[in-house]
């Protein structure tokens, strides 16, 4: 790790006798920071699904109820056979 910081953490004791027990000693910080990450990534993901579900919310009350996507692809598609068919 290039830039780092030190912390102090707190941690349920049981948490921290299965770290210990677990994790070697040169390998807990690495732990620990791959953990956090994947949470962090996990919540962005969260915040990005809330904002999109808002936008759609917000696009339902302006314009009503639109399609999903599936069924407008749907739609195109037999849209486009009947005209070749035709």
């Amino acid at each position: 790790m290039k830039d780092v910081e030190r912390v102090t953490l707190v941690l349920p004791k049981t948490l921290w006798e299965d770290v210990k027990r677990l994790i070697p000693s040169g390998q807990r910080s690495r732990v620990v920071a791959e953990a956090l990450e994947t949470e962090i990534r996990r919540r962005r993901r969260l915040e990005q699904i809330a904002q999109v579900r808002s936008l759609q919310e917000d696009l339902r009350q302006k314009y009503g109820l639109l399609p999903d996507s599936a069924t407008e692809i749907e739609a195109l598609r037999k849209e486009r056979e009947d005209e070749r068919g035709a």
